[in-house]
């Protein structure tokens, strides 16, 4: 019950504080950009609190655990992000002095077709983030409570809903700096036991010629049904359920593939070889361990996709509308940047402990691999680390980082997605504002249920494939390049955009699921980022028309806030 009950203090927190903000929500200010008053520190915690979601708290460790040295790669697109971000996007927008990304294109190109476009490709981006979030909930109080994926998923959404509803982006703002702590406190405390662990020599099995082992005797649960690959004959004991037409008892099976039915619990031995679920991928320790091996990353390309998720992760972060929005609260540009460095010394020790967690899950849970559930590995962790009191103190400080995670993600992706629908589509104000918060949540729970068996770090690359192809070309080339035109900037948004979503889509429903056709679809910004940016130059430069006061514009971006008359 300890790590329920970290998970308990972390919900109480959030609702508490979140409340505290509904007696500041009152203007269409404070309501969206809270009045521009968060100092440049707490900021940072927020935005740390947005970034260190359920993709990398839950789905990195888990793709490493599954594939190895090749998933380091989205962490360092992520980074480079954060580094481009702080560069180039975060003060000059903030400067503009909107209140969201469509905004700010309609005003830097006079359009307000554009930005109902707009304003649709960050539903489409921050949806795609928020069923990521959903999932994550849903697996973290499976593996807590046992309870039914869906429980986690409508808890979270009507958790969130509730927040947003009463405090806007005031209360969220509280909200979001104390949840970064139990977050970096959720992955720094078990690295640390691990890094201990690792070094007396008790992680050394991970690296070895053969599938992963128990390396003591454990109890799997499948929470679904499971086809599993057993690669030797071995002798379990089934403590409820049913693995073929087999009850509970001892049983024998024999190496091959063996239907395994939700709701079943298995007693493996020690030293026998973990199995594999049939999606799941069985690579040994030699070739986990090589960058590029021979392995089915990305249709069985892992160097395109190696390159594709960096692209993705690059130019996808700087066009991520929660990220993007939080730096509309700093009172200044200079500041929005002070936040934004901050953001980067914080996140990257951060980004350095999460691989040892996939790492260690190769030894301390294999069972993971069976049971398809290798996006509970980060939580799974604690448990097997220590015995004992010591390990459910892990499992509950790893469970509420979680738990933290997935709340804060949550959070800024609703408000970017009910400030597009009242502020933008709309044009309407706070009361429009709640009623999109409940909408776009019921919808968005409805539909995380049904993708229960996506990874959550395949959720993300969809989203982040689709910023970089249509959101970030326009923020970069509306900043910095003056021959931006109207026309340019909707070509530019609908080719990169549409040509992405739909790229995505065809590997969503599975119309493609192997090969170079599910390396190309499934992570497209390869050559939809370029062709966005093509498409909006090439447009722009045959394009005859003339964006009012340019100049005043391009001068409330990019000078210096010491030299203007005070925050916009």
């Amino acid at each position: 019950m300890i790590p329920v009950a970290a998970v308990g203090l972390v919900v109480a927190m959030t609702l508490l504080l979140g409340t505290t903000g509904l007696r500041y929500a009152r203007t269409t200010s404070n309501f969206f950009v809270a009045s521009r008053t968060v100092h440049p520190v707490w900021n940072a915690f927020a935005v740390c609190g947005e970034a260190m979601s359920a993709a990398s708290y839950l789905g990195v460790p888990a793709l490493i655990f599954v594939f190895g040295f090749e998933m380091l790669w989205p962490l360092v697109g992520w980074t480079i992000g954060f580094l481009l971000l702080s560069l180039f996007i975060a003060a000059p927008i903030r400067r503009f002095g909107s209140y969201t990304i469509p905004e700010f294109i309609e005003g830097r190109l006079d359009s307000p077709r554009l930005r109902q476009v707009v304003a649709i490709m960050v539903i489409v981006v921050s949806w795609f983030f928020f069923l990521a979030q959903l999932k994550g909930a849903g697996v973290v109080t499976r593996a807590l409570l046992g309870t039914p994926y869906w429980v986690g998923v409508l808890a979270v959404g009507a958790l969130v809903a509730i927040n947003l509803s009463a405090g806007g982006m005031r209360g969220i703002t509280f909200v979001q700096g104390f949840q970064f702590f139990f977050i970096f406190l959720g992955i720094l405390v078990p690295f640390a036991v691990m890094s201990v662990v690792w070094f007396r020599g008790d992680l050394d099995p991970i690296i070895t010629d053969s599938t992963p082992v128990f390396v003591e005797a454990t109890t799997v649960d499948y929470p679904n049904d499971v086809a599993i690959d057993v690669a030797e004959t071995t002798t379990v004991v089934v403590v409820d359920g049913l693995v073929g037409d087999k009850g509970s008892g001892s049983l024998v099976l024999d190496a091959g593939s063996h239907d395994v039915t939700a709701g079943t619990t298995i007693d493996w031995p020690a030293g026998a070889l973990a199995p594999h679920a049939s999606s799941i991928e069985a690579i040994s320790g030699e070739d986990w361990s090589k960058p590029l091996g021979d392995k089915g990353v990305g249709g069985g390309h892992p160097l395109y996709f190696s390159f594709a998720i960096v692209l993705a992760n690059m130019f996808g972060l700087m066009g991520l509308p929660h990220v993007i929005v939080r730096f509309y609260t700093n009172p200044t540009g200079r500041e929005a940047r002070r936040t934004n460095l901050i953001v980067l010394a914080l996140i990257a020790p951060y980004y350095a402990m999460l691989p040892l967690f996939g790492a260690a899950s190769r030894v301390l849970s294999p069972g993971l691999l069976g049971a398809a559930t290798t996006d509970s590995a980060t939580v799974s962790v604690g448990e097997r680390l220590v015995e004992g009191i010591g390990g459910e103190l892990i499992t509950a400080i790893v469970s509420a980082g979680a738990a933290a995670a997935f709340l804060s993600t949550s959070s800024g992706l609703l408000i970017a997605m009910a400030g597009a629908v009242s502020h933008d589509l709309m044009s309407a104000g706070v009361r429009q504002f709640r009623v999109a918060v409940w909408t776009l949540a019921a919808f968005s729970v409805m539909t995380a249920l049904a993708v229960e068996r996506t990874d959550i770090n395949v959720l993300i690359g969809w989203s982040t494939s689709i910023a970089a192809s249509s959101i970030a070309p326009l923020l970069i080339l509306g900043i910095w390049w003056k021959r931006l035109t109207r026309n340019g900037a909707l070509a530019a948004i609908l080719v990169g955009g549409g040509t992405s979503t739909t790229a995505v889509l065809t590997t969503m429903f599975g119309i493609v699921d192997s090969g170079w056709p599910l390396a190309i679809l499934g992570t497209p910004a390869v050559w939809s980022v370029p062709i966005a940016f093509a498409v909006g130059i090439t447009v722009s430069l045959r394009d005859h028309e003339v964006v009012s006061d340019l100049g005043y514009k391009f001068a409330l971006m990019h000078v210096p806030d010491r030299f203007d008359g005070g925050p916009a």
